[in-house]
């Protein structure tokens, strides 16, 4: 287990070095600018900018390229995440969290919050 972490991280190290030197050439060469951490997680992304530093046809990008392709391939597999139903969920709460608000607010309240926009009610 130990081990497995270990080469995870050594992975992640040298996927993000390559990256960042990725990062740099392409901003030179293509004006592109690319994220970093992103491509150091996320498999499809990191394939992606593979595609597009060989479109490039830059011989330093394509040392780069030769480089992190090895380690993209022992990146783990992005998991699914279910996000509409967190969203329901959140979208519910706030609605719920609006209805509260709404009905707390008095006439008093509102005029308050006026008269501290006014010139002559900020100086007294």
């Amino acid at each position: 287990m130990k081990e497995n972490i270990t080469n995870d991280v050594m992975i992640n190290a040298e996927a993000f070095t390559i990256a960042t030197q990725m990062y740099v050439r392409l901003r030179r060469v293509s004006s592109r600018v690319i994220d970093v951490m992103y491509l150091v997680g996320n498999k499809e992304y990191a394939k992606h900018i593979v595609d597009i530093a060989l479109a490039t046809q830059d011989a330093e990008l394509e040392r780069y390229v030769a480089r992190l392709t090895p380690l993209i391939d022992l990146y783990p597999e992005s998991k699914a995440v279910e996000v509409p139903e967190q969203k329901d969920r959140l979208e519910s709460e706030r609605v719920e969290t609006l209805d509260v608000y709404s009905s707390e607010v008095t006439a008093e309240e509102i005029y308050e919050a006026q008269v501290s926009h006014h010139y002559i009610g900020a100086l007294r």
